[in-house]
C-alpha cells in the first residue's frame, strides 16, 4: 500500500482547504469541499464531507471508485494533489467525530487570519453534527506538488 511521504502526512495537519473530486460513470465531473481529512497509519486518506451538499459527488465517488484531492493552505498557498482509484463512501464512526472538530477548528483558524468571519462560516454551512457527514477513505495512488512557482506539477514519490 502506498504512503504519503510524512510531511506532507503533517500537511492535513495544518488545516488546508480541501476541494475534491471525481466523475460519474457518463463522464461529468463533479466537485465538492471536504471539511477534514486526515492519513490512517496503513497510509489511506480519509476525508470528511457533508452528505447533502456532496452528493452527487459522494455518488460519483461510489460508481467510479476514483477520487482527486487538491489540500491548500491558504497561508502559504501550498498544495497537495492527490488521487486514487480504490475510493470508498462510508458512514462516519464515533471516531470522526473529534476528528472533524480538530481539523474544523484548525482551517477555521487559517482563514480567520484573512478575514473570514466563522459565524457565516457556520451559517452557512449549516448543521455539521457527526451524522450529517460521510467519509470518503482511498490510498493514494498518486502525488503532486501543485504549490505555484517553478516546482508546481512534480510528483512527489509515494512510499511503499
Amino acid at each position: 500500500m502506498h504512503r504519503l511521504p510524512a510531511h506532507w502526512i503533517d500537511h492535513f495537519s495544518l488545516g488546508p482547504t480541501l476541494r475534491v473530486g471525481s466523475v460519474t460513470p457518463q463522464g461529468q465531473p463533479e466537485l465538492a469541499f471536504a471539511h477534514a481529512a486526515r492519513v490512517l497509519a496503513d497510509g489511506r486518506i480519509e476525508l470528511l464531507a457533508l452528505s447533502q451538499q456532496a452528493a452527487e459527488l459522494l455518488a460519483a465517488i461510489s460508481a467510479s471508485r476514483r477520487v482527486a484531492v487538491s489540500a491548500g493552505l491558504p497561508s502559504n498557498y501550498r498544495v497537495l494533489h492527490v488521487k486514487g482509484a480504490d475510493a470508498e463512501v462510508l458512514p462516519p464512526r464515533d471516531e470522526h467525530g473529534p476528528v472533524f472538530a480538530a481539523y474544523f477548528e484548525t482551517w477555521l483558524q487559517q482563514i480567520e487570519a484573512f478575514g473570514a468571519d466563522r459565524r457565516l462560516i457556520y451559517a452557512t454551512l449549516g448543521d455539521l453534527s457527526l451524522d450529517k457527514l460521510s467519509c470518503v477513505r482511498f490510498t493514494p495512488m498518486g502525488a503532486w506538488d501543485q504549490t505555484p512557482g517553478p516546482g508546481a506539477g512534480q510528483a512527489i514519490d509515494l512510499l511503499p
